[in-house]
């Protein structure tokens, strides 16, 4: 599939010029930072809230991180919670299932990302299945980004590997490792 047409539309419509970094197949951000060969703290990652008025918004973190739903609650006064796969499906209609872009004005979500997301030099997020990943530079994340709010709103998951031991992949890439295809 590629990219998600809304999401193509979209970054067309901004003048924003993307590569794509194809990957092998894998569901859920942690894998998918690992099969890509990327750093956790570069792939944005996007999750699906709503509140008690079945208002949505898109909060756009790095994939790493966890989301401190009691302080997303206290940025919007709200309850927030997670939606669930239908609401998704219904939203993200020209996604794989789970691939969700973090580029929520594509599909006229509101948005907040986390500011931890400002120190990637470069941001990866979903194309919109499971084989792709948009590679934006930092300055072309940040333009797409100004007018949404923002705020610190997530921490790090530690996640344990065998022993119990953390495990934590660093691992970077240029944009010349990623000239595979580009808009």
């Amino acid at each position: 599939m590629g990219v998600a047409a809304s999401v193509e539309t979209y970054l067309k419509t901004k003048g924003v010029n993307f590569t794509l970094l194809e990957h092998e197949y894998s569901e859920g951000s942690f894998n998918t930072a690992r099969i890509a060969h990327i750093d956790e703290t570069s792939l944005a990652k996007a999750v699906l809230v709503r509140d008690e008025d079945f208002h949505y918004t898109l909060c756009v973190l790095p994939s790493r991180n966890k989301i401190l739903r009691h302080t997303l609650n206290q940025i919007f006064d709200r309850h927030m919670e997670l939606v669930d796969e239908d609401e998704l499906h219904e939203i993200f209609r020209d996604c794989a299932a789970g691939a969700v872009p973090a580029l929520g004005e594509a599909y006229g979500l509101d948005v907040i990302w986390d500011d931890e997301l400002m120190q990637a030099p470069m941001v990866f997020i979903e194309a919109g299945d499971h084989r792709h990943l948009i590679c934006l530079e930092q300055s072309q994340f940040s333009t797409l980004m100004q007018d949404k709010l923002h705020d610190h709103f997530s921490t790090e998951r530690v996640r344990l590997k065998k022993g119990g031991k953390s495990k934590r992949a660093k691992v970077s890439l240029t944009l010349e490792d990623l000239r595979i295809g580009g808009m």
